[in-house]
């Protein structure tokens, strides 16, 4: 498992910063940090046991593509690249405007920071706003895995409150200075 203050340090933080505009806050680097702790005990797995989820923060492939289909800063304008999508593909080391999509799967893999980008982007799909850090633990846990829980992982998702929790104390979650 990777340490939760470097995964916070050097991948989530200049992640977001990189992506400009509201990608980063506080709240959305807390819950970054709670979904990569929960879907992957922080980097132990990059490979989902028997599943086709991929990366840090697990995401499987399908979802990859309904964010390069739905998310609106990833949708061109006037056949020109946004510039986002433009950042957000200079984190993927194999993209290829000529390849299939497809061929970036394996990025959330290769690239930590290419994968943390794509889970943002995924929550900023959502229409409401993430919740606020309160600095009461368990007020902030429960708000923050409701969010996770009906955004990220869904009713379909094997994720528990109870699961939840458990990763955050074992990955130290607390103790990150945000």
């Amino acid at each position: 498992m990777m340490n939760a203050q470097q995964l916070h340090d050097y991948i989530i933080k200049p992640t977001l910063q990189y992506m400009g505009g509201n990608y980063y806050s506080k709240e959305s680097a807390f819950l970054l940090l709670c979904t990569a702790a929960i879907e992957s005990n922080c980097g132990q797995y990059i490979k989902q046991i028997n599943g086709p989820a991929l990366g840090v923060w697990q995401m499987e492939p399908a979802t990859h593509d309904d964010i390069f289909a739905n998310c609106d800063v990833m949708q061109d304008i006037d056949g020109d690249m946004s510039k986002l999508k433009y950042e957000i593909f200079s984190l993927a080391p194999t993209y290829n405007a000529d390849e299939d999509l497809e061929a970036v799967h394996s990025d959330l893999i290769d690239s930590p920071k290419y994968a943390c980008a794509m889970a943002r982007l995924k929550y900023s799909m959502d229409q409401n706003p993430l919740p606020k850090l309160t600095g009461v633990g368990q007020v902030d846990s429960r708000n923050f895995y409701d969010y996770y829980k009906r955004v990220f992982n869904t009713e379909l998702g094997a994720s528990t409150f109870a699961k939840w929790s458990a990763a955050l104390y074992a990955n130290k979650i607390s103790e990150v200075k945000l």
